[in-house]
């Protein structure tokens, strides 16, 4: 993840989200949460099955 921030375009973005005033810690946050939105169903579904 370190070498995906510091040597991609991920740091051109992240410097874009920055300057909107987005915090590199909030932008991470929202996209964990969005990953638990999202996994959570699919998961409790699964756990239905198995």
């Amino acid at each position: 993840m370190w070498y995906f921030i510091t040597e991609t375009q991920a740091k051109r973005k992240l410097v874009f989200y920055k300057n909107l005033g987005i915090s590199t810690l909030k932008l991470f946050a929202l996209f964990y949460l969005i990953d638990i939105i999202l996994s959570l169903p699919f998961i409790l579904i699964l756990k239905e099955f198995v």
